[in-house]
């Protein structure tokens, strides 16, 4: 059924059948897809090789695995038992056990094995995990790895391919990929599906349009909703029936409506487009309907802006920033919402040198983090020159400036420095070698 609007709007909380609700106890926060040191890679071009004018505006993270700190492929075996990995002496030097970082605690769905020879491992669903020695880049499959998009050595690692893309080597038998998305398929109703919204910083359930759709935090608190209310509930039909944790019920008003793990849904009618989710931090008590969360630094949160949309900032509410590489013939829009595709090997390239000397580095600064700071998720962990460590956002290292004054500025944005280079000897290497001028510009940190 599609998720048509209703025309009453409503108040949010109070209008709730309150004995429908009274009987389910407030769930428990959505789980981490990853636990300290695993991290989530996209496969194919999606991490920045092989860009041509139209991949390399539209980058989509269609499909995403669990890999290592390092940020290489992890498979399960199918000749391991639940819970028990078989993959030793020689196995485990071609499969290299996915070691437990330090500290680290299990997350739903991890677990945490212990091996023949002492060492600890991860497990996910039971499954012991493995990388492949053969993979060497991050979004690496079965030792292929995402540079064979690329076009060769004059053009660098990010020019689209002018030839036949090399055949795939085979995955070896009774090995699989160990994929975070696609995710396994969950019964839930029509018109409902699970979506990374990265906005949101994680997956959350969506409606047939694919809109972000929310849950009132505090049902116990009465909201009132003159004309023009934001929130809408998501209505289920009459006849509906419950499958799993979505059950339909009847509000005071009439209306019958979802609810997931017991709170009410409703869609926010400042999300305009899918991957919106600008009803996230409106209010503390309406969060997006979370099926699993991404790991977010403690030091950082996620902040709104009227042209960008939501970019990162720290705890005092200063903007975040990356330092890219702009594609000339791209034609994206990089000054726009989310204009600037997330290229994760662009990042690494760059890593902590942002070809940002004298004056430049007197207004911009490392976002530093902790001393145990590990990579965990899309968020990782760059080690500077003089031991600190800098965070890391999809493979970007992040920065703050001096220019901004207030929570809020973000006057660091599309601030550009141009390369004249004529030779190799005075070429800037991005990643993409040009004939003309190199282009390096700061953006606010953005999902």
């Amino acid at each position: 059924m599609s998720f048509g609007k209703i025309a009453l709007c409503v108040a949010a909380a109070a209008l709730v059948s309150g004995a429908a609700l009274a009987a389910s106890k407030a769930p428990a926060e959505a789980p981490l897809s990853t636990p300290k040191g695993i991290t989530l890679q996209p496969l194919g071009k999606t991490q920045g090789y092989g860009l041509d004018k139209t991949t390399a505006a539209v980058v989509p993270r269609d499909k995403l695995v669990f890999a290592t700190e390092a940020g290489m492929t992890l498979y399960t075996s199918d000749a391991d038992q639940a819970g028990k990995s078989l993959c030793a002496d020689a196995c485990a030097k071609t499969w290299i056990p996915a070691k437990v970082a330090p500290g680290a605690v299990p997350v739903e769905g991890w677990t945490v094995v212990a091996r023949a020879d002492g060492t600890k491992q991860w497990a996910y669903k039971d499954r012991p995990l493995y990388s492949f020695v053969e993979d060497v880049d991050p979004g690496s499959v079965a030792g292929n790895s995402p540079k064979r998009y690329s076009r060769g050595e004059f053009a660098g690692s990010r020019g689209a391919v002018s030839s036949e893309v090399p055949k795939d080597k085979p995955l070896a038998k009774g090995w699989n990929v160990a994929y975070f998305f696609p995710m396994e398929r969950r019964a839930m109703p029509a018109g409902f599906a699970i979506k990374e919204v990265e906005d949101a910083l994680g997956m959350v359930l969506v409606d047939a349009r694919e809109h972000t759709l929310y849950t009132l935090e505090d049902a116990a608190r009465a909201k009132t909703c003159a004309e023009g209310c934001s929130w809408t509930p998501v209505p289920a039909p009459a006849v509906a029936e419950g499958i799993d944790d979505f059950k339909p019920v009847w509000r005071d008003d009439g209306i019958r409506q979802w609810t997931y793990k017991g709170k009410a849904l409703y869609t926010f009618s400042g999300d305009l487009i899918a991957g919106d989710a600008n009803g996230a931090g409106v209010d503390k008590a309406w969060k997006p309907a979370y099926v699993i969360k991404h790991f977010a630094p403690d030091s950082v949160m996620l902040t709104t802006s009227a042209k960008l949309g939501k970019v990162f900032a720290d705890r005092s509410g200063k903007t975040l920033y990356m330092r890219d590489a702009f594609i000339f013939q791209s034609g994206a829009g990089h000054s726009l919402r989310h204009g600037s595709p997330i290229r994760p090997a662009v990042g690494r390239d760059l890593a902590t040198d942002p070809h940002c000397a004298d004056d430049c580095l007197k207004s911009w600064h490392p976002f530093l983090a902790p001393k145990d700071a590990e990579a965990n998720g899309n968020w990782g962990v760059y080690t500077r020159a003089d031991g600190a460590k800098q965070w890391a956002y999809q493979g970007y290292a992040l920065w703050t400036f001096d220019g901004d004054k207030k929570p809020g500025d973000i006057t660091g944005n599309d601030d550009y420095q141009l390369f004249m280079s004529h030779d190799d000897k005075t070429r800037v290497d991005i990643g993409t070698p040009y004939d003309g001028p190199t282009a390096l510009y700061w953006i606010a940190a953005h999902p």
